[in-house]
């Protein structure tokens, strides 16, 4: 096996913690022959010096795209992927810069997922690029991008996949569609956490895997405790009101509900495509990465299993 992850990498001059600790915990966590192939593009100067002097990581520099923040994300990845199979790779595992593995055996878990119907696993909802593993063959067959692509959005094919999965219009969301039109399943990874509650959105643990924060914002520290009490009241809201809400409605498993019930889906898929991230989130999250880098090891054990390292 030689394993290739992926990496969009694009971080501001406050994010250096964060992409420290994805490069541990893959080095930590991965025990098979692994290269991570990262982009160029966007990545601040004193970045792409530390990942072109890491040995495991190789820096490409793609044509620049005029896409919006968001669906740049697959072209990039798109691109990145054919280098990855052109070097030999026999899996492919794409990871957010907020996204790493937290158990050492989670390239041997994914990979035994997959089978000739079972052709990728993915996050059942949303964040498909947090956590998108599959295998080479797969990709050479089929050859899926990352985004639907426009010539496809009209058809009737399309059209009968919305009515089935109403996703979000996120980068991987090519990978379903590509699944569903040759007659394909995927392995939806499932939330896992033992420690929080916020499932489907931030610091989600994936059938205790792989651990995925959200989104890559940064915060000074002045922000953060400025914030301290709107944080907890935001925190302690969705704990208690919306998040029991959301569990109700997101209740089912497996593809045919992808984690949500048909009505929530459609009400979710347009909340995203019209809003963006809902920035309801935005304090908690940014609570939660401040907890998150102070102590990582305490934190994800947190997540985990509920309990805190002494």
């Amino acid at each position: 096996m030689k394993l290739g992850i992926l990496n969009r990498c694009l971080v501001d001059e406050r994010d250096e913690k964060l992409l420290d600790l994805h490069l541990d915990q893959i080095e930590k966590h991965t025990r098979v022959p692994y290269t991570i192939y990262a982009t160029a593009n966007g990545l601040l100067p004193q970045f792409r010096v530390k990942m072109e002097r890491h040995q495991r990581v190789k820096i490409r520099e793609y044509p620049t795209t005029n896409l919006p923040n968001g669906p740049d994300h697959g072209f990039y990845l798109d691109h990145l992927i054919k280098t990855a199979i052109e070097d030999g790779c026999t899996h492919i595992a794409i990871l957010h810069v907020d996204s790493f593995p937290v158990r050492s055996d989670w390239v041997e878990q994914l990979s035994g997922k997959l089978s000739e119907s079972y052709v990728f696993a993915a996050p059942y909802y949303g964040a498909y690029t947090a956590c998108l593993f599959f295998r080479r063959d797969f990709y050479l067959k089929y050859r899926p991008t990352f985004l639907i692509p426009e010539d496809e959005r009209s058809s009737e094919k399309y059209k009968n996949f919305c009515k089935t999965f109403e996703h979000i219009p996120h980068a991987g969301a090519g990978y379903l569609f590509k699944a569903y039109s040759e007659g394909l399943s995927w392995y939806p990874l499932q939330e896992s956490n033992k420690g929080n509650a916020h499932y489907g959105y931030i610091c989600s643990v994936y059938d205790d895997l792989v651990f995925h924060l959200g989104a890559v914002w940064s915060y000074s520290e002045h922000e953060i405790h400025k914030n301290t009490s709107y944080i907890s009241a935001r925190t302690w809201t969705w704990k208690h009101v919306w998040f029991p809400v959301f569990r109700v409605l997101s209740s089912g498993t497996g593809q045919q509900a992808l984690g949500a019930k048909k009505s929530f889906r459609h009400l979710m898929s347009l909340g995203w495509r019209h809003l963006g991230f809902p920035m309801f989130f935005t304090p908690v999250l940014c609570y939660e990465r401040k907890q998150l880098l102070e102590d990582p090891g305490s934190y994800l054990n947190y997540i985990r299993t509920g309990k805190r390292c002494r």
